[in-house]
């Protein structure tokens, strides 16, 4: 409104020049001239002021409908796209229902399948066991019967080695042979070592007799103290006696005999078979043993 004021301020300015230039009017005359065109322009200005008041009150009107229609249409929008959205909400939930309902199912048949299959396996294996713990037991059942088959053997074989063992204590062991030189009667070193290593068996079985049995190699005899073989072979057993009891041996328990040359070991006609002829056995014979 200022503007439009300086607008019209100007153009009386400019009109006044213009006339008082012109020399048509003189003052008094132009006064009243503008007083007049100015009480115009205030009326017309007052118009103006009035139309632009009434404009303004119509924008704002205008305005504020728009605005209200503008608040309106957006309520509305929201209000749309809320109800689109619970819409979209509901259609997501009732697929996701759908879909999870779709895929219990999928799994309840997978479980189903799958047990299925487990419980064939498991019945396939139940009947396989059933089947080799058959074989099993049988093979288990044909070893038994070779154990008992054998068990039987070794009893029999038992009881055979206990009568073996038992024949075997009953009858004279040979525990020592020392040899002798011709016509001699007197220990060597080597026989006295080999009788020796018997004391100990003869000491554990108190029991049992002790046979010292003398031997000679048919040789007649032609010299010395000793009038045959017979006299001979009982010499050489006497010294052996006497060197185990020297040992500990009781003399209770020993026997010595000589048998001249009626017992060889070997062919009497050689040197060899003489030397192995000429000697001194030593026998353990237990309680009830056959002599």
């Amino acid at each position: 409104m200022k503007t439009k004021g300086r607008f019209t301020v100007a153009a009386l300015l400019i009109l006044s020049i213009a006339v008082i230039g012109c020399g048509k009017l003189n003052q008094e005359e132009f006064e009243m001239w503008k007083n007049e065109h100015v009480a115009q322009i205030d009326k017309t200005n007052a118009e103006i002021k009035t139309q632009i008041s009434t404009l303004d009150g119509k924008v704002d009107q205008q305005k504020k409908e728009a605005m209200e229609a503008i608040s309106k249409a957006r309520n509305e929008a929201i209000a749309a796209g809320q109800q689109g959205d619970a819409d979209t909400i509901a259609a997501a939930n009732q697929n996701s229902k759908e879909a999870d309902a779709k895929l219990r199912a999928d799994l309840m048949k997978s479980i189903d399948m799958q047990g299925k299959k487990s419980m064939d396996f498991a019945k396939a294996e139940v009947e396989k066991a059933q089947k080799d713990s058959k074989a099993n037991a049988d093979g288990l059942k044909a070893v038994i019967n070779d154990i008992k088959a054998i068990a039987s053997q070794v009893i029999a074989l038992e009881g055979k080695f206990a009568e073996l063992q038992m024949d075997v204590a009953a009858k004279p062991t040979l525990l020592a042979t020392v040899n002798f030189a011709s016509g001699q009667t007197g220990l060597s070193s080597k026989s006295k070592e080999m009788l020796d290593g018997i004391v100990e068996q003869i000491m554990e079985n108190s029991d049992a007799e002790v046979h010292v049995i003398g031997h000679a190699d048919g040789a007649p005899v032609l010299r010395g103290s000793y009038r045959s073989n017979w006299d001979l072979s009982q010499a050489r057993a006497n010294a052996a006696a006497k060197y185990l009891t020297s040992k500990g041996i009781d003399t209770g328990r020993i026997t010595a005999v000589g048998m001249a040359h009626t017992n060889p070991v070997a062919p009497q006609n050689t040197a060899a078979g003489r030397a192995m002829n000429r000697r001194v056995e030593v026998i353990l014979n237990p309680p009830g043993s056959k002599k």
